[in-house]
């Protein structure tokens, strides 16, 4: 008997629990058939989800099989091809023993609605990013998005930055506690040259992914400042240069580090450089100054902040790069001469698709 008891407590400190999540509406099926996780049964917080507890080999597949009306996207945190709807584990039972009693990482299966009715989402950034995402839910309800939900977090400037909104710990721990809900599905974050580097991106990304493994997330960089010191033959030049340069290579390192997960970038600065190309052309009826009016203008003052003309056309802008509209058949409603859906639509129509949302 005693044997029997030392052979037991043995097999229980060789044994670790990998469990299994779920997000979205679907369910984890196993090829043994032994270690399904049923949606019900992660909703319940069953054992079968919560531990999923292994001994000796850990030989399994598991299943993603998406309900009706959901889609499988991806799995979280394994597997070499996430977006793949079948997950293999061949792990040797020294390495079971290697882990027994360390928390692991769940395996997570995201499933998504087929049919986008709008994202919870998050935005965080400067005086030339903030205006274009307060007018998001107006638009987003008028193309038919009516779930769509936000919250706006702005800082002046470089404190802007995703890195600075990170060092500051009011700002930090605001952001935070909405990402806490675990509800946020589309994070987007702008950028500033006074801060070249990833460590801001790497810090929001992993909190977020923390508290909901399905966020997605763009980057949005601005057109350039001091538009009146350059011809508009080098404004356009400079943006055409910079854009691809700063903000294709985030998204790159982004995708490299954080393999399945959703990022794309919103061309919006663009906006800034079709208007100003027009206006030295004679052929924007709707503009009598280039900057700092009091008439109507595309600039409000040296720096470059957006007046009114630029704001609504960089808002289709999101629009379009958001949810896919077709601005064609979409009316703003601005009341302009200048068709700006067809300048937005000729802007996401030349940016690189590769570098756009992924809208499966």
């Amino acid at each position: 008997m005693r044997k029997v008891l030392l052979l037991l407590l043995a097999g229980l400190l060789v044994a670790c629990d990998h469990p299994l999540d779920i997000v979205g509406e679907g369910d984890i099926l196993s090829a043994s058939g032994d270690r399904d996780c049923l949606l019900s049964d992660a909703r319940s917080g069953a054992a079968n989800c919560v531990h999923n507890t292994v001994t000796g080999d850990y030989q399994e597949a598991y299943y993603a099989v998406p309900h009706g009306g959901w889609r499988f996207h991806r799995w979280a945190n394994y597997c070499a091809t996430p977006r793949h709807a079948y997950c293999k584990f061949d792990i040797p039972a020294h390495w079971v023993a290697e882990f027994a009693g360390v928390e692991v990482p769940a395996l997570v299966a995201i499933f998504r609605e087929v049919t986008n009715v709008g994202l919870e989402s998050l935005f965080i950034g400067h005086s030339f990013f903030d205006p274009f995402a307060r007018g998001m839910p107006g638009h987003a309800l008028a193309a038919g998005f009516a779930d769509h939900t936000q919250e706006i977090f702005f800082a002046g400037g470089d404190n802007g930055a995703p890195e600075a909104l990170w060092n500051n710990a009011t700002r930090r721990a605001q952001i935070q506690a909405v990402l806490d809900g675990g509800n946020i599905e589309l994070f987007g974050m702008t950028y500033f040259p006074t801060y070249p580097g990833m460590t801001g991106y790497y810090n929001w990304v992993d909190y977020a992914l923390a508290q909901n493994p399905d966020t997605r997330f763009f980057i949005a960089m601005p057109w350039l400042p001091f538009p009146e010191s350059m011809t508009a033959e080098q404004y356009q030049s400079n943006w055409e240069l910079a854009h691809p340069a700063v903000t294709h290579n985030i998204v790159d390192d982004l995708r490299a580090k954080y393999p399945g997960v959703d990022f794309f970038c919103v061309p919006y600065g663009q906006a800034a450089v079709e208007l100003r190309t027009l206006f030295a052309a004679g052929n924007l009826p709707d503009v009598e100054a280039m900057l700092n009016g009091p008439l109507p203008s595309i600039f409000n003052d040296a720096l470059g902040h957006a007046d009114t003309i630029l704001v609504d056309l960089g808002r289709l802008v999101w629009l379009r790069a958001l949810y896919d509209v077709d601005l064609a058949g979409y009316d703003p409603g601005f009341g302009y001469i200048t068709d700006l859906s067809a300048i937005a639509t000729a802007i996401m129509d030349g940016h690189d698709p590769v570098y756009d949302a992924p809208y499966h």
